[in-house]
Order: structure tokens, then C-alpha cells, then sequence
């Protein structure tokens, strides 16, 4: 489970994560040899050509703001990167499969990896109680020295919202709600129930994505997360053991000192009556509204360069959705392909794929859900860490078949770290 871990892991050097030169590396290392197997059902080619087309038109538009001093350029390099990674990501899972690995072991062990993972970040969010995280954390959240003026997590720690590795609450919130989903399908589904199981890993996720405080998390994801659990057989089961273990876990809380949470408040104000204030603002934490600093982008970039946008460099400014990213990028030309990769992943779960029934249904639904509401706070297609599973995830649950993939499954049945270099990548 190489690739799941890296996507864990640190910045190597400025701007080059563990889980880039591990994709990239291991993509170099097995396409020679897979090419000639690799297969794309119809839906698959339609969302791989149109975020091709959109990486193109990005990388060939020309950057740099026409009106000086009102936005800086950005990086062409992240921006590049941004465009380029989910296409890898795709082409990954193309590999896997092309090795002989079945769609259905594929998706358990991502799941089982991933859940893992954003368990063990809920635990190390827990300890941002007790200790101060900042000097051992600021490699995963950037290369350079981690300060109030240059890294979002520390502000959002001075705010009370514990992260783990991630660099935004939002991506934070994100993963939690995919870690979720994942361990529903794992450890509820019919044959499957495992109650205990289920409990002892959703429980720091949960954790970890409260402490995060990200709206993504609370208000999206932990009402497709029951409405998936509702979805799944022996409820009342599954009910008593958890809330058995919720007990016992809040018995244990009183025999320690916990810290009191100085992030509590921002859930008071999330789920408190509003002021009279505008609904969208507070939500958006002023992002979108009549005020918001994104309708300042867009009415900019509308103004400027409306037709394609300002190129994979695109405006140094943060980029607060999926929308605002493609439009300083791709101009209207990127806002309609980037709604066209949606609208084809909308049109493959119409379609009953992978099924119209069964465990993996709810777990797509949720998915699918859950990355198109998050493009509203968060570039989530192209984030760092939480857009590798959101495509893999994406991948497995809606654009693969559950046919041969090209070339005998000759890895079907068997243990995944057992086939061929590129598996042992994984």
C-alpha cells in the first residue's frame, strides 16, 4: 500500500510531496510495460479525454494578469501539477487493474489503507489537545517553516481547529468524510457486518473530523455517512454496539484531563440561530456572498481574460473552490469542461454503475455526493492528499466495469501484494 501512505506522507523539498514522486514514479516505472494492456470502458475514456482536454487548454493559455498590480501571477509549476495529477491518478488505476487485479479487491484495500490512515490522523488531531504540533507536523503541511503568515494550518490551529497532517481544515474535513464512507462499506455491509470493527476505526475519524471543524465534514458528510449506515442491514446491531463503545470511550475520557477544545465555539457558531446576517457568508466563511473575496476573482478574471482564463499559473490567490480554480484557469472554457467531467460522473451513477443495488451503491452515492458539494469550499478534484482518493474512489465506483480489463485476471482471488512490481507499488 505504497501509494496510500505516501499520500500521507511529508514534502520532500519545496513544493514535491512524498505521494507526487510516488505516483509519478511508480506511473514511469509500469506504463512501458502496461501500455499495450491498459483498457477504457466509454465512460472512463469520456472523463480521462475531457480533463485531458481541460490540462491542455490550462497548460497552453497564456499567463499573467493583464491589469498589473491588481493580482499577482501564481506558480505554473502547482498549477501544471494540479492538472496533470488527476489524470495520473486515473492512469494509475488503469495500471493496477491492467495487472490483474479485480475492481471489487482493488476498492478493499484502498478502503482498508485509506480508513486506516485517516484514523491514525484523527488520533494524532486528538493529541493537538494536549501538545503543541506545529514543530513536527510542518513538514506535512509545507517545505518551508511553518508560520501564522504562511501556512493555513497553523492559523487554523491558533483557532482552535486541529488538522493532523493536513494543511486546511477543509481537506481535513474532506478525508474524514471519505474515511467514513469507506469504513460504512467496509465493516456494515451485508456479510460483512462488523460492528466492533466498524466502531474502533470510525471512532477517531469521527473525532478527527469534528476537531477539524470543517463544514465539509459536519454538515455534508456525517448526514450521507448515516444515511449510508441506514442503507446497510442489522441497524439495531450495529446501533447498540457502537453506542456501547461510545460509552465506554467517554468513560475513558473522564479518567484523563483533557484539555479543554478552544475550537468548540466555531461549532456553537456553525449550528447556532443566525444574527440576520447573509446565510451564504457564514457558510463560506465570507468566501461567496455580496462581499466575498471569490466574486472578486471571478467578476476580475470575467473582466480581463473571460474566454481562457489566466493558464495553469493562474492568480496568486487562494483558490476557494473548484470554480473559482477553473475559472482563473480555464476561463468559461474550463467552467464547462470541469462541469462536463461532473455531468459525465453524474451520468455513470444514473446509469446503475457499478450496480443499481448492493453495498457498493450507497458507498458511490455518498462519494459522488460528497466531491461535487466539496467543489464549492475546496479545489477538491485537484487538492493535495484528499484528490488522490477522491479519484480513485471516484474511479473504482463509477468508471470501471466490472469486466476483465484487458488480459487475463490472473490475480483474481489471490492476496494483493503478491502480483507483479506495480502491485507491490500499491
Amino acid at each position: 500500500m505504497i501509494v496510500a501512505v505516501a499520500a500521507f506522507g511529508p514534502y520532500l523539498m519545496n513544493g514535491v510531496r512524498t505521494e507526487q514522486v510516488v505516483v509519478y514514479g511508480s506511473l514511469l516505472a509500469g506504463l512501458p510495460f502496461l501500455a499495450s494492456r491498459l483498457r477504457f470502458d466509454g465512460w472512463y475514456a469520456c472523463v480521462l479525454g475531457l480533463w485531458a482536454f481541460l490540462a491542455f487548454s490550462a497548460m497552453i493559455s497564456p499567463d499573467g494578469p493583464v491589469i498589473p498590480g491588481r493580482f499577482l501571477p501564481g506558480s505554473m509549476l502547482s498549477g501544471v501539477d494540479n492538472y496533470l495529477y488527476p489524470l495520473a491518478a486515473l492512469l494509475l488505476v488503469s495500471c493496477w487493474l491492467a495487472t490483474g487485479y479485480t475492481r471489487l479487491d482493488l476498492l478493499d484495500a484502498v478502503c482498508a489503507a485509506f480508513v486506516t490512515l485517516v484514523a491514525g490522523n484523527g488520533i494524532i488531531a486528538f493529541s493537538g489537545l494536549f501538545v503543541n504540533p506545529v514543530g513536527w507536523l510542518q513538514k506535512f503541511w509545507g517545505y518551508g517553516p511553518a508560520t501564522l503568515e504562511t501556512t493555513v494550518a497553523v492559523r487554523a490551529f491558533s483557532n482552535g481547529r486541529l488538522t493532523g497532517i493536513f494543511a486546511q481544515p477543509a481537506e481535513a474535513g474532506i478525508a474524514c468524510a471519505l474515511a467514513l464512507f469507506a469504513a460504512l462499506y467496509l465493516f456494515a455491509r451485508p456479510g460483512r457486518d462488523r460492528p466492533v470493527l466498524l466502531g474502533l476505526v470510525a471512532t477517531p475519524v469521527f473525532v478527527g473530523g469534528v476537531l477539524s471543524a470543517s463544514k465539509m465534514f459536519l454538515l455534508i458528510g456525517i448526514p450521507l455517512a448515516l444515511w449510508q449506515a441506514v442503507r446497510q442491514g442489522r441497524r439495531l446491531r450495529r446501533v447498540l454496539v457502537i453506542a456501547a463503545m461510545a460509552g465506554l470511550f467517554r468513560l475513558v475520557l473522564t479518567q484523563v484531563d483533557v484539555p479543554r477544545w478552544r475550537g468548540a465555539w466555531m461549532l456553537s457558531a456553525l449550528f447556532s440561530r443566525g444574527d440576520g446576517g447573509d446565510v451564504v457568508e457564514k457558510y463560506t466563511a465570507g468566501r461567496l456572498g455580496s462581499n466575498g473575496a471569490s466574486g472578486m476573482v471571478f467578476d476580475y478574471v470575467l473582466a480581463t481574460r473571460p474566454w481562457f482564463g489566466y493558464g495553469a499559473g493562474g492568480l496568486a490567490v487562494s483558490y476557494d473552490s473548484s470554480w473559482v480554480e477553473v475559472v482563473i484557469v480555464g476561463g468559461v472554457l474550463g467552467v464547462v469542461l470541469f462541469a462536463l467531467v461532473l455531468a459525465v460522473l453524474a451520468g455513470t451513477w444514473l446509469a446503475g454503475r457499478p450496480a443499481r443495488s448492493g453495498p457498493q451503491r450507497p458507498f458511490a452515492t455518498s462519494v459522488l455526493i460528497m466531491s461535487v458539494a466539496a467543489t464549492a469550499g475546496l479545489p477538491a478534484f485537484t487538492a493535495n492528499r484528499v484528490a488522490l482518493f477522491t479519484w480513485i474512489f471516484l474511479a473504482l465506483l463509477l468508471l470501471v466495469g466490472d469486466g476483465p480489463p484487458g488480459g487475463p485476471r490472473k490475480a483474481a482471488g489471490k492476496p494483493l501484494g503478491k502480483t507483479g512490481p506495480l502491485g507491490r507499488a500499491f
